[in-house]
């Protein structure tokens, strides 16, 4: 939060430009329960006549230009504001010194958001007649609502000249010193701010000033994109939009907003109206390097997600993982959301290929993103950790997850899983030992066990034979577990495959049968010189030479 004496700097900002405003208004201070006038009189308001259109001649053509006028009001009042400028235009072309003709066609420019239209055509009812009152206060309104408060003050000044009492000119003098104040203390909130972002004290104090610009105020462009700006720092899409659409109704060419608008769409993951509103950039600014770097930006993402998610579709998810690390490594992604989604991908991706130590590292990474309580990625992210036998970890994750949602199946059966890791741990790791994964098949048993035993055998290690020999019968114990399905079982279940009471634990109806009950144990023995190695019934016979 800023410094107290930084916002006491915006205050006081603000208390000289008011007090400066009102002095300049003080003299003219009057009672007048009227309200003050907004935009949307301009069209009412030019309804109303001010003088009968001049003709050249006689009273039918006179009588015909009221009628078009009166049609044009009819037309403006249906909001069909392009057939009114037409009524009106007609008028104007039989009749080119008519004031209340241009008045009028400026409402309607007004009503159908062409300002610069409605400025010019207020322009020619003053040169027409300068003393013109209405139009002076006309113009006064319309250059408020733009927010040019030294035009519009102008404006008053001379209309308060001609009629020093003039209660509505009176009341829009107030009316833009409450604009002028305001818009002072906005340009002085982003000046303290400089390029970094709003705190709440700033945010909040920009609303009020914002409501007063905008209570009185239609095409204010600098404090719409103003606005359009605090809510890019809040990332507010929608409302980013919504501002910038309301400048470029009027001002269809304005870059900063076609820009501000394009990166919304972007951050959206709206990739084609992005790409839309870029092409408007380029209508006006065809070499424009930063409509350009974000054209390219837009478009590498676009492929690389495609691509990405139409290997995902395939099932080919392997190759989709390596298409989503390109956008999640891009150095000018600048796209939270995008990030988000291919963190989180990538967290779930490696999860289900069973790349545990990358599924550990994205699903952290989109932890720390999406925030503590995303229980999709903490499940992952336990999981990961289980399979990597990193069981506090696992656990600790599992537990965090039981916090959010204490019925979560998934949890429990991972601390389940701990607690039986945890008892394994206390006897021999046999998939450690052949160095293999739990979820090996016998095929890779084997081929893990011919590859170990020849690399320990005894013989072939003279000067760490007692080492060896320990290894060889660590090798052919787990050998023996691992490839019998009832051992492997039991021992997957935490308890001891060769205990017989572990064997009538899991089966006990097995026991008293097969004449002595029970199952044979084969004791472990292994012979040297021929090398031919015994246990459990089966032989192995290795040969050197």
């Amino acid at each position: 939060m800023a410094p107290r004496k930084v916002w006491a700097k915006v205050l006081a900002v603000v208390m000289v430009v008011s007090w400066a405003a009102g002095c300049a208004c003080q003299e003219c201070a009057s009672s007048d329960d009227a309200a003050a006038p907004t935009p949307q009189d301009t069209a009412t308001d030019a309804a109303k006549p001010v003088e009968e259109p001049p003709t050249e001649g006689v009273e039918g053509g006179k009588l015909e230009l009221r009628e078009v006028l009166a049609q044009g009001d009819l037309l403006l009042g249906r909001k069909k504001y392009a057939e009114a400028i037409q009524a009106y235009a007609s008028v104007i072309k039989d009749a080119p010194s008519s004031e209340i003709a241009y008045l009028k066609r400026s409402a309607a420019y007004v009503k159908a958001k062409k300002v610069d239209d409605a400025t010019k055509d207020l322009d020619r009812a003053l040169e027409l007649n300068p003393k013109s009152k209405q139009a002076l206060l006309k113009r006064a309104q319309l250059r408020r609502s733009k927010c040019d408060v030294e035009g519009a003050r102008s404006d008053l000044d001379a209309l308060l000249a001609a009629k020093p009492g003039h209660k509505t000119a009176l009341k829009e003098r107030s009316t833009l010193e409450t604009i002028e104040v305001s818009l002072a203390a906005v340009n002085k909130l982003f000046e303290v701010a400089g390029d970094a972002d709003f705190d709440a004290q700033a945010l909040e104090m920009s609303k009020q000033y914002f409501d007063n610009i905008f209570r009185d105020t239609s095409f204010c462009t600098d404090a719409l994109v103003a606005q359009a700006k605090v809510y890019r720092m809040r990332e507010d899409w929608p409302e980013v939009i919504r501002h910038t659409n309301a400048v470029l109704q009027y001002r269809g060419s304005h870059k900063g907003c076609l820009m501000m608008r394009a990166d919304a769409h972007y951050q959206q993951g709206l990739f084609d109206a992005c790409k839309q509103t870029i092409a408007q950039i380029y209508r006006t600014f065809p070499d424009d390097k930063e409509a350009s770097a974000l054209y390219k930006r837009v478009k590498k993402v676009g492929k690389l997600r495609a691509k990405a998610e139409k290997l995902a579709k395939d099932n080919k998810v392997r190759q989709a993982v390596a298409e989503y690390k390109k956008i999640a490594n891009m150095e000018d992604l600048g796209n939270k959301e995008v990030e988000r989604e291919t963190v989180r991908t990538l967290c779930t991706s490696c999860h289900q290929v069973e790349k545990w130590q990358e599924a550990v590292e994205w699903c952290t990474k989109g932890l720390g993103m999406e925030g503590e309580g995303d229980v999709g990625l903490l499940t992952a992210l336990a999981e990961s950790y289980l399979k990597l036998e990193r069981l506090e970890e696992a656990e600790a994750e599992a537990r965090k997850i039981l916090g959010f949602q204490g019925n979560n199946r998934a949890a429990h059966t991972i601390l389940q899983q701990v607690q039986k890791l945890r008892k394994l741990a206390e006897r021999k790791n046999y998939y450690k030992i052949l160095e293999v994964p739990r979820e090996v098949d016998e095929a890779d048993v084997k081929r893990a066990y011919k590859k170990l035993a020849r690399k320990w055998h005894p013989d072939k290690n003279p000067e760490n034979r007692e080492e060896a020999e320990k290894m060889f019968h660590d090798i052919a114990e787990a050998y023996e577990v691992l490839t019998d399905p009832e051992k492997k079982r039991l021992y997957d279940a935490g308890e001891d495959p060769n205990d017989p009471n572990a064997r009538a634990r899991a089966n006990p109806f097995g026991a008293g049968f097969g004449g002595g009950g029970g199952f044979q144990q084969g004791g472990f023995r292994f012979h040297q010189g021929g090398q031919r190695f015994h246990q459990g019934g089966q032989q192995f016979h290795f040969q050197y030479g």
